[in-house]
């Protein structure tokens, strides 16, 4: 367990030679599962790596051998970016292949898994997560949405799975850890998760459009934001706060504001970071990093490049005095 400036991380792990080992931490992790080994149990390894942010759990998972097994059902949403070896699925009369460099989402119910010498990153987020986000974005019902496919709708749709999943498998705890940041994060992994993998939205009816909002409206959110800016936020809590829908909330800043409002909070918190940069003293313990994390931006890169278009400088300048 490690601890950051924000909420814990949880991780674990585990190495061992020994498959009732391996399984037992499978079946304990993920579901109950019956394996069935193909090959000598000679130079067998398996490691699994977890890490728990909050609702985000990353896992990087080796297994040395081939093996078929019937799992229990999956309750979470929960992808795999093959980087070696290759996975087999078999869902109902959908089956799937994913060879290294595929991705692929795990069956929310009974199947059947086959995997070869893999090595695999996984990311796993609630199923009602992704629904949540996924029926404000759409103004559809949560408890009508449901995936209805395991391979992404598109080539291009995979690579943009595999970017993210190295992504969030590069970031440390200190990142993790920082509760502005992590909530974008899920924001993040549940909206391309959506995009990604197909499902109800995808099949949906004509969406009315939103009702038009007034300039008003987008004062009151704009207020909102400006109050809870230090806080994890999302569209629909400022949209309920303002007592209207999310999509109406987004097209009216669209046509009062220019921009979304997710795009106006990011602006008011490296207006934030801008002022404790001014406010810390030169040569003490706040770091650029640090600062950039407390609201929100997991790159240095980024928050230096979005800071010096604000402000005309690099924020290690504005922190040296």
């Amino acid at each position: 367990m490690t601890t950051g400036a924000g909420t814990e991380v949880h991780r674990h792990e585990l190495v061992t030679r020994d498959p009732d080992v391996a399984h037992h931490a499978i079946a304990q992790a993920y579901a109950e599962h019956r394996p069935r080994f193909a090959g000598s149990l000679h130079g067998f390894r398996f490691a699994l790596r977890t890490a728990q942010a909050g609702s985000l759990g990353l896992d990087r998972i080796v297994h040395s051998m081939d093996a078929r097994a019937r799992t229990g059902p999956y309750p979470d949403f929960m992808t795999v970016h093959v980087l070696r070896g290759r996975f087999r699925f078999a869902d109902g009369d959908e089956e799937l292949l994913a060879p290294a460099g595929a991705v692929a989402r795990y069956p929310l119910r009974p199947s059947v898994l086959g995997w070869t010498d893999v090595v695999g990153t996984m990311i796993r987020l609630p199923h009602e997560r992704v629904a949540h986000v996924a029926a404000i974005r759409t103004d559809t019902a949560a408890a009508d949405f449901r995936f209805l496919g395991l391979a992404p709708v598109s080539a291009a749709k995979s690579r943009a799975w595999a970017q993210l999943s190295a992504y969030l498998h590069g970031l440390g705890d200190e990142a993790l850890a920082q509760p502005i940041l992590r909530a974008s994060l899920v924001d993040l992994t549940a909206t391309t998760a959506f995009t990604v993998f197909p499902n109800t939205t995808m099949t949906a009816g004509y969406l009315p459009q939103p009702r038009r909002m007034t300039p008003a409206v987008v004062r009151r959110a704009r207020a909102w934001l400006d109050e809870h800016a230090a806080e994890p936020v999302t569209v629909a809590q400022v949209a309920a706060a303002c007592g209207v829908g999310a999509r109406g909330l987004q097209a009216a800043f669209q046509r009062h504001d220019g921009r979304s409002p997710t795009a106006y909070l990011r602006r008011v918190r490296l207006d934030r970071a801008h002022r404790d940069l001014l406010a810390a003293e030169p040569g003490g313990t706040e770091t650029v990093a640090g600062i950039a994390r407390r609201w929100g931006w997991a790159s240095p890169g980024r928050f230096a490049a979005a800071y010096r278009e604000a402000y005309g400088r690099p924020p290690h300048e504005t922190l040296r005095g």
